[in-house]
């Protein structure tokens, strides 16, 4: 972590981020155009993915590694992003892009501060893993600098539920695959070792809570300035 090859991976993702919204506010882009571009980005991500971890097959030809299956957060994503560009505007829709933006931010910001694929710009795994997940964070702060986002407290409280309920899940699904050895959430282990209060010093279930607890900490602190906003308006109309 943070090596010369890391913090200038950071520093390409942080322009390429900051150049996508200057040029989403300076063209007016729709969220369909947003959608489309961050869609491309993750065909490209994941087509990646899935060449790079093809296995042998024990009666020949290849097939995907399942550690490379989309149950990662920032992996399910890519079915989100999809939704929210095709699909037509709903309330559902607005449920699923108020879930989406905390955890594109939140789950893209953090893959890019721990590379589990490492840095080398000769590896193209590199490559598709910070141009995919700066792509998350570009779409969420899109989202957010356009104001086409509910992240106040009725939101919160679901978006927690439904990271709960994911979290649930993905221990079926990593119990379902235990001899590929898959972390799918990272709650089988830790995403890299040697990581400050992300690690098993203290055993497996010190670990999930703490994992747990960093969860909620940064889903509040995502939310918190929407809801304090929220908060200021109902007193103001009152």
């Amino acid at each position: 972590m943070f090596t010369p090859n890391h913090f200038i991976w950071l520093g390409l993702c942080a322009l390429g981020i900051f150049l996508g919204l200057w040029m989403a506010e300076k063209k007016h882009i729709g969220v369909k155009t947003a959608g489309m571009v961050t869609s491309a980005i993750s065909i490209a991500s994941e087509s990646c993915k899935m060449m790079t971890h093809m296995l042998p097959s024990p009666l020949g030809g290849f097939a995907l590694d399942p550690n490379a299956l989309p149950f990662h957060l920032c992996s399910m994503q890519i079915f989100i992003v999809f939704y929210i560009t095709f699909a037509k505007p709903s309330p559902t829709k607005d449920k699923v892009i108020s879930f989406s933006v905390p955890a594109a931010l939140l789950g893209g910001i953090m893959a890019m501060l721990i590379p589990t694929d490492g840095v080398d710009f000769r590896d193209p795994l590199a490559y598709q893993c910070f141009v995919y997940h700066a792509g998350l964070v570009w779409l969420a702060l899109y989202f957010i600098c356009t104001k086409q986002v509910d992240m106040g407290r009725r939101a919160y409280g679901r978006n927690l539920l439904i990271l709960l309920c994911l979290a649930g899940i993905m221990i079926y699904v990593n119990g379902a695959f235990f001899s590929y050895g898959t972390n799918f959430m990272f709650l089988t282990r830790p995403p890299m070792e040697n990581l400050p209060i992300l690690n098993l010093d203290h055993g497996w279930y010190v670990y999930v809570l703490s994992l747990a607890a960093l969860a909620v900490v940064l889903m509040t602190l995502v939310h918190l300035p929407f809801m304090l906003a929220e908060r200021r308006k109902k007193a103001a109309v009152s």
